[in-house]
């Protein structure tokens, strides 16, 4: 359906680090940043879109599509999902990327980028300088700091199936933002959830898998979510806000979080409800935002 390739990076910190409490715009704009510093050729063409090199840019592909708008990024950087935020000398930190389709080869970038990090440090206010110690594919160590050495890393991440039940519970555990006629909501219909979950994983698929072969009937499927209905929700408004230090402005970033319950038969749309819990919903998913865990009620 979608090829989805998922690296734990497990890194140990030397000196202390500061997080805010959602630790995914720190993580992102730090890699980012790397990233954009080892393979960028033009440093003194800020515009990457006027860039004589663009077209075959790496960076540009995967970090600043032409439509950025409206094509999704191709990777999810998932930080820890809990509140801590400060990290004192000697604890580990944990964090997820997920690559799709082929963007998986430029992988060794992102190694590369986070490798430059250990020096210069992560965090708020205070930096925290680390060690990467090990990398995971999937379940399987690529990468360790003692022989420095990166193994074949092209495992895609293995899709959830389980068996299903008549209930099921959606539990967003980072804001989800979900955008319709130009405007957030905060409430979420099993149909507009499938309509939502079908675009993402459609647009995803034509702009980063090798072939633009679909041959899912999306609208016959979704005329049958219709008939699940939502029997419970405690789905609240959460707000947050980064400062975005290439557009010098602060960006509100809020969704909603919690839990959501739904009934029906499920047995279709499980495929793509699990695909979903691995690459994320709604808007500004690269920072982590969107994530949500199945839950089946018995």
């Amino acid at each position: 359906m979608l090829s989805v390739y998922k690296y734990t990076f497990f890194l140990k910190f030397l000196t202390p680090a500061t997080f805010p409490v959602y630790k995914g715009s720190v993580l992102r704009g730090a890699v980012i940043t790397n990233f954009k510093n080892i393979v960028c050729i033009n440093k003194k063409e800020k515009n990457c879109n006027s860039c004589f090199a663009s077209e075959s840019c790496v960076y540009k592909k995967i970090f600043e599509p032409v439509d950025k708008s409206n094509i999704p990024l191709p990777f999810i950087l998932e930080p820890p999902y809990d509140k801590k935020k400060e990290y004192k000398k000697g604890e580990r930190f944990e964090f997820n990327l997920l690559l799709i389709g082929k963007t998986s080869v430029y992988f060794p970038y992102f190694v590369i980028a986070v490798k430059r990090m250990e020096n210069i440090g992560i965090g708020m206010k205070s930096r925290g300088k680390f060690i990467l110690e090990k990398i995971k594919n999937s379940k399987r160590v690529i990468y360790t700091c003692r022989d420095e050495k990166l193994l074949e890393f092209l495992q895609p991440a293995r899709i959830k199936r389980g068996k299903t039940a008549d209930t099921l519970t959606l539990n967003f555990i980072s804001p989800a933002r979900i955008k319709i006629g130009g405007k957030l909501i905060n409430n979420l219909p099993f149909s507009l959830l499938m309509k939502v979950l079908f675009r993402r994983i459609s647009t995803l698929k034509k702009y980063y898998e090798d072939t633009n072969q679909d041959n899912i009937k999306w609208q016959e499927i979704l005329k049958d979510a219709f008939f699940i209905k939502t029997i419970s929700s405690n789905l609240k408004w959460y707000d947050w806000a980064r400062y975005s230090l290439r557009q010098k402005t602060l960006m509100k970033l809020g969704g909603f979080v919690g839990k959501i319950t739904y009934q029906g038969n499920f047995k279709k749309f499980l495929p793509f409800i699990r695909l979903g819990e691995t690459i994320h919903i709604g808007k500004n998913t690269s920072f982590g935002l969107g994530k949500y865990v199945v839950e089946f009620s018995l």
